[in-house]
């Protein structure tokens, strides 16, 4: 049951982003990229915190750069490695698509009370934790 209603999710995200022409893992790059305290990320850290592959990841971020959503840049500390920032039409674009996002998780809560609402975050938030995925809203933040 769990995976038909993730499965359900995630087909209507994918849905609600089209519009943007985005996909989760692009969506998630711009969203950890737009954190309140940006800090440049490497594709990698971004595919840990997504819960993507590296390579999930870096097809994201190749799109993104394309599109001027992001931009890459050597890191002073390794040479080979790149860091990532979001630009200013990335941040943008992230506000209008995480409004889309925010519209799909309003609809799929709309039938819980507000108990159970809290209840079921807390619940994936653990799950979250055991999996070992970033949460920047907690003391979890890996």
């Amino acid at each position: 049951m769990a995976r038909m209603i993730g499965n359900t999710l995630g087909q209507q995200l994918e849905q609600a982003l089209r519009h943007f022409s985005l996909t989760h893992a692009q969506l998630a790059a711009l969203a950890q990229l737009g954190l309140a305290h940006p800090e440049p990320l490497t594709g990698t850290r971004l595919a840990h915190r997504a819960g993507v592959t590296p390579q999930a990841m870096s097809n994201a971020v190749s799109d993104l750069q394309d599109r001027g959503l992001v931009a890459r840049q050597a890191n002073p500390n390794h040479g080979r490695v790149l860091d990532v920032t979001i630009t200013g039409d990335g941040r943008d674009l992230l506000d209008r698509a995480q409004v889309a996002a925010k519209s799909v998780e309003d609809r799929a809560m709309s039938a819980l009370t507000p108990a159970q609402e809290h209840q079921l975050k807390e619940l994936l938030r653990t799950v979250m934790v055991t999996l070992d995925l970033y949460l920047p809203d907690t003391g979890h933040n890996r």
